[in-house]
């Protein structure tokens, strides 16, 4: 097996200094990213603090050069700083290492992925539907995942692998197996006992010997409370606004799901493995880099083991973590070879500003840039062809022209298109045309989005030999349909079938003007941080999306700032900020939502409702409406122990979603941290009558029923 020698040429880059800190010396390399990396770091500062951010380490790799930095405190006590060899529990970046172990066993012929898991593991009970190791790798297995979290996920002592098991294998299935997406670390769990009795051995040796130790990665390992584990960080949590210190849960009964530390410098070790084909052979890593799709044909966005949905064009894997003590994650663009991965010792912070951003200056791309238009039917159209541009050109990307098997399927795949993205089709019949669109890159509308992107990508690197693609990457996906069809125009009658409808055609040569217009030097290079210029920002975005048709879409980074100016009581600018929002992007469920927490925070409680309604018409199944919303703004409305406006939320999503008996629990369980038991216990009653087998409920009522007595 190859192994990364000592010789190497890897670049190192450590600044070891960290926020709050700018006095400390740092070391200098003249290097091609020192722009980027100066610019990341005055960014990181600014990010940190509005995330209220302990501890974090963060790296990126691009070919053979490597840096990495540590910034805030891995021990906020005895002010010990974060650094690049910074050891963070790992969590579910776990189970990628499991599922590359169990890819090995079939590698060399030990597991077969179709046999069902008795075959290896035969203590674990049969199932009313078999349970399979290819569908364990993509959690499409049935297996549960947590049921009573208080317990399950709060546990302090050490378990081995049959302990481990026994938590949760006389669970049913949540699911015939194949037919549901249903993550669950518990599917992981099983397949490291699969890995034990196949191989016969315990599975930290596993992976240590099979990936830790081939890579280099002499800083990986099981996570062991009583092990001395060099540069170990402690972790923390905001409880009520204020940062404490995690409450200790013993992570060996989540082995092989998120049971193991290690570094950001070995993630990025273990990156350019995955990169260079060190641990698989090149066809199991394309099996494993494939999304799984349920029986119904939707595919899943997970392969075995890693998130694999595309990003803005790029062919990506990735896999995040989260439990007590941390937040992870692992970003690879394999043919971009570069991968960015960053530790955090702060509970539930997103790190997804702090990759994206890394990732935008390193590789001088725009990964974000969102599209915005006035009409709900144009913006439909719009998602249809982002979804073609990015799924079309990451698997062009990846697998070239053999990702489609003939122009019988290219003309097929050109049809469905031209019939459903069509601005009358929609009009006559929005739901149904929306959900035809949304079903184009699924194998149920036979990847009909992917295919006509693909033919679109493998069309425009013929005629400038494959150089032209890397510029939409930056330009994004109206400049990659516009470019399209400007070449499909000059081509022969026979061909017909490989073009677009003209309306269709017209529509995008016209946003391609307007985007030409509102996609400025300014919009470009507008990151909105608390230190914007709001009364600038407002001027210029109003001036240059005016009389446009569709325009950049910064509402993600607005509402983020919002909450932010919320719970540091600049409320004047938080309601600025959104007021913006909302006359920039009217129909942005989004801001709606965040306007409605801003006047629920402030005490509009009538205001408040106004605002979620008009989001729950638009699209009632939107997330900015949806349950994990309710639990977003529940947490931060508890942290700064606003229990009133909690009780006006609970009721906006009461008369919104009055028959949905797990919001109804959610909601109980925001009323118990208030510790008005009563009013759980009402909340807890009307769940468990509307769905009375529903999980951990009468617990629950039984456990406040006796608090009470």
């Amino acid at each position: 097996m190859r192994r990364l020698r000592a010789g190497a040429a890897i670049l190192f880059f450590f600044t070891l200094s960290w926020a709050g800190n700018p006095g400390q010396s740092e070391e200098f390399i003249q290097t091609p990213f020192d722009r980027a990396v100066q610019t990341f770091e005055r960014y990181i500062e600014d990010q940190l603090a509005l995330d209220k951010v302990t501890g974090l380490s963060i790296g990126f790799m691009k070919g053979d050069f490597v840096w990495a930095k540590g910034f805030g405190y891995a021990d906020m006590e005895a002010l010990v700083p974060a650094k690049p060899e910074s050891s963070y529990r790992m969590a579910s970046i776990t189970k990628t290492f499991t599922a590359i172990a169990v890819l090995k066993l079939v590698e060399s012929g030990i597991i077969k992925l179709d046999d069902e898991v008795q075959a290896y593991v035969p203590y674990f009970p049969k199932k009313k539907w078999p349970v399979t190791v290819r569908l364990l790798l993509g959690h499409l297995a049935g297996i549960s995942h947590y049921q009573n979290h208080e317990v399950e996920g709060r546990i302090k002592v050490y378990k081995n692998t049959r302990e481990s098991m026994a938590i949760f294998q006389d669970f049913d299935l949540v699911a015939e197996p194949g037919t549901q997406y249903h993550y669950s670390s518990y599917g992981y769990n099983l397949l490291g006992a699969v890995i034990e009795g196949a191989s016969g051995r315990p599975y930290g040796e596993f992976i240590k010997t099979h990936i830790f130790e081939p890579l280099g990665m002499t800083d990986s390992r099981m996570d062991d409370p009583v092990t001395i584990i060099p540069n170990r960080v402690r972790g923390y949590r905001l409880i009520q606004g204020r940062i404490v210190n995690s409450e200790y849960v013993d992570v060996s009964s989540r082995f092989a799901a998120g049971g193991t530390r290690s570094t950001v410098i070995d993630l990025l070790k273990y990156a350019q493995g995955i990169i260079r084909g060190t641990l698989l052979k090149e066809e199991i890593s394309r099996m494993m880099f494939r999304s799984m799709a349920t029986r119904a044909g939707y595919l899943t966005g997970y392969g075995m083991g890693w998130n694999v949905e595309p990003w803005r064009g790029h062919f990506q894997v990735s896999h995040g973590g989260s439990q007590p003590e941390t937040r992870t994650y692992l970003l690879i663009f394999p043919k971009k070879n570069f991968a960015v991965a960053v530790g955090c010792n702060r509970e539930g912070t997103n790190l997804m500003p702090y990759i994206q951003r890394l990732a935008e200056l390193v590789l001088g791309e725009d990964m974000d840039s969102q599209s915005y238009t006035k009409d709900r039917q144009l913006q439909t159209i719009y998602d249809g062809c982002s979804r073609t541009f990015s799924y079309g050109l990451s698997r062009y990307r990846w697998r070239g022209n053999r990702a489609f098997d003939s122009d019988d399927t290219i003309k097929k795949a050109f049809s469905y298109f031209n019939k459903y993205v069509d601005p009358g089709s929609l009009k006559a019949d929005f739901p149904k045309g929306r959900k035809r669109i949304m079903d184009g890159v699924h194998p149920v509308a036979g990847e009909a989005f992917t295919n006509v992107g693909i033919f679109m990508a493998s069309s425009l690197a013929e005629i400038t030999k494959g150089s032209g693609l890397e510029g939409f990457d930056q330009k994004g996906p109206i400049a990659f349909f516009a470019d399209y069809i400007r070449l499909s125009r000059s081509w022969p009658s026979e061909r017909e079938a490989f073009k677009f409808s003209n309306p269709f055609s017209d529509l995008i040569l016209g946003w391609e003007a307007d985007w030409n217009k509102t996609y400025s030097d300014y919009t470009k290079h507008l990151v909105i941080s608390r230190h914007t210029d709001l009364d600038e920002m407002d001027r210029k975005l109003t001036e240059t999306f005016s009389d446009t048709r569709i325009f950049p879409d910064f509402t993600q980074s607005m509402t983020g700032l919002s909450r932010y100016f919320l719970e540091s009581k600049q409320h004047e600018k938080a309601f600025r900020l959104l007021d913006l929002g909302f006359r920039l992007y009217p129909f942005s469920q989004d801001i709606l939502s965040h306007l409605a927490l801003a006047h629920l925070w402030t005490g509009g409680t009538e205001k408040a409702a106004e605002f979620f309604r008009q989001a729950f018409y638009i699209d009632p199944e939107h997330p900015s409406i949806g349950l994990q919303a309710l639990e977003n703004m529940g947490e931060l409305l508890l942290q700064v122990k606003k229990y009133d406006e909690i009780a006006a939320l609970a009721d906006i999503f009461m008369e919104l979603r009055p028959q949905n008996p797990i919001l109804i629990v959610r909601i109980g369980d925001l009323f118990l941290r208030m510790g008005r038991l009563d009013q759980a216990l009402l909340y807890y009653q009307e769940a468990l009558d509307l769905n009375p087998s529903i999980e951990g409920v009468a617990e629950r009522i039984e456990a406040i029923k006796k608090f009470i007595r």
